[in-house]
């Protein structure tokens, strides 16, 4: 272990962002600190000290990684020793060491009272760094702003970090501006709560599953589909999933949340820390498609306006949930499934959550599932209907 002495600029005590908030319920709800990060290859000619000055760096740069949760409050650091552990790969396979480091770091719980957020080690054979593991709860950031985390670290941006940081974001929403916007998103949400009745079936003994698809006709045929129609991809997948909901519960308002990046916002496009949150879009859902995309792009605007508030000021609803992830997943995601594929879900979830994801030569269907609200068979269903509507 090397201890990682830092000092970096802002620092004090504040209420929660909403997107920390946001991913507490998450926490909570799911029974899980949500660990997210991984392991890579480290470049040629890094040495163990360049691995130190890095992790110096992230945690100098960036409020969120010198932030701890106590009291319901967020405590941000202005200095503290951070820890690299040094693993030595003993002849074995620095992959699969990595990979065995980070499985550790993300079984393993993390006090976020008094812990540090990021987990880091760097795997080395013979000496040399062959790998890097990094790992921290989604309490630090999403991940778009894990992506522009990774861009300014790796180009080492000497310039401060742009748009405003968690304790500016904190005092911005307590602010009467910030009361407005939160003001105007939940009379969005009181406006179409009611009537939303909830989504019913007989539970499995393992209750919550997983279900994966791939499909390469998804692949190619949204690109098309999303120009026909005059919308973008993930409109056109937000569309599609509505339209099988509909077709397959025979219900013709659907509501979904959908989660926003609330990137577009000024300012905000690389602010390292979590932003996106769940909105709210309802559309009666007509049975042409082209309609339905009509539809559904015109809930989508209000969706996305409105997914900016405090939710903990704001009753969750029981509806099926969307995120598309394929800015951050295209080209990696293991091996392809092009068969409907069932697994054990670890924890609680929403009724039915998609994640779509980027797979080389596919587009990935990840569904999360409450067996208590959706039958197997009914998402299958669901799965093939959206595959033949845009495919």
């Amino acid at each position: 272990m090397l201890a990682v002495p830092f000092t970096g600029p802002g620092s004090g005590t504040a209420e929660l962002t909403w997107g920390q908030r946001a991913i507490m319920q998450a926490m909570r709800r799911e029974r899980s600190w949500l660990p997210m990060g991984g392991h890579r290859p480290v470049a040629a000619g890094t040495t163990v000290a360049d691995v130190v000055a890095e992790l110096r760096y992230t945690m100098e740069r960036w409020q969120s990684f010198r932030t701890r949760i106590r009291d319901g409050r967020q405590d941000v650091a202005a200095s503290g020793i951070a820890v690299l552990e040094v693993v030595p790969a003993d002849g074995g396979d620095p992959a699969e060491i990595a990979a065995s480091v980070e499985a550790g770091y993300r079984a393993t719980g993390l006090d976020l009272a008094a812990d540090w957020p990021m987990r880091m080690a760097v795997v080395c054979d013979r000496g040399v760094p062959a790998r890097l593991v990094a790992v921290m709860p989604h309490l630090v950031t999403d991940g778009l702003g894990a992506a522009a985390m990774v861009a300014e670290s790796t180009r080492r941006e000497p310039s401060p970090p742009a748009g405003p940081q968690p304790l500016d974001l904190a005092a911005w929403q307590a602010s009467p501006a910030g009361a407005r916007q939160d003001t105007a998103a939940r009379r969005h949400w009181e406006r179409h709560a009611d009537g939303l009745a909830p989504f019913s079936a007989p539970a499995l003994p393992q209750r919550y599953r997983k279900c994966v698809l791939d499909s390469a006709a998804l692949a190619t045929g949204l690109p098309a589909a999303a120009a026909r129609l005059g919308a973008d991809e993930s409109t056109v997948l937000l569309a599609a999933y509505m339209a099988a909901l509909a077709r397959v519960t025979g219900r013709e308002t659907i509501a979904v949340r959908p989660v926003v990046s609330n990137r577009f916002r000024p300012g905000l496009s690389d602010v390292v820390t979590p932003l996106a949150q769940l909105g709210l879009c309802v559309a009666s859902v007509p049975p042409s498609f082209p309609d339905a995309v009509a539809a559904v792009s015109r809930a989508a605007l209000a969706a996305r306006k409105y997914a900016y508030y405090d939710p903990y000021a704001t009753e969750p609803l029981p509806t099926p949930c969307f995120n598309d992830r394929r800015a951050m997943s295209s080209g990696g995601g293991g091996s392809p499934s092009p068969a409907l594929a069932w697994s054990v879900q670890p924890g609680p979830t929403e009724p039915l959550f998609l994640h779509v994801d980027g797979v080389p030569g596919a587009v990935r269907l990840l569904f999360d599932v409450d067996t208590a609200c959706f039958s197997p068979a009914s998402v299958e269903a669901v799965a093939v209907c959206m595959v033949s509507l845009v495919g």
